[in-house]
């Protein structure tokens, strides 16, 4: 058994737990100790984005899980980004006219 009295300790796992949150609400600890702030809409709002990702990113080969389907989408976003500068550096090259 501790010395500290039962209060001290509790008030000590508070300030442990409280630092370890970030601004967002989630703890570091994992997923099953997150605070909603909006009754659980923000999961169903996840999925929602999601979807709307997959429908905008070209297919590869099937489903893509969240982590992966992020992933092809950050190498699309540089994919675009490399076109445009192609292409603009090719109108300055050959003038608009």
């Amino acid at each position: 058994m501790s010395s500290r009295p039962r209060s001290v300790t509790r008030s000590l796992r508070r300030k442990r737990s409280s630092r370890r949150r970030s601004k967002t609400g989630f703890c570091r600890a994992g997923k099953s100790s997150r605070i909603s702030f909006n009754g659980g809409r923000a999961g169903v709002e996840v999925g929602e984005r999601l979807e709307t990702l997959k429908n905008l990113i070209p297919p590869k080969n099937g489903e893509m899980k969240a982590d992966s389907l992020l992933n092809e989408t950050a190498n699309y976003i540089v994919l675009l980004r490399t076109q445009v500068d192609i292409l603009q550096r090719l109108i300055e090259f050959y003038g608009s006219n």
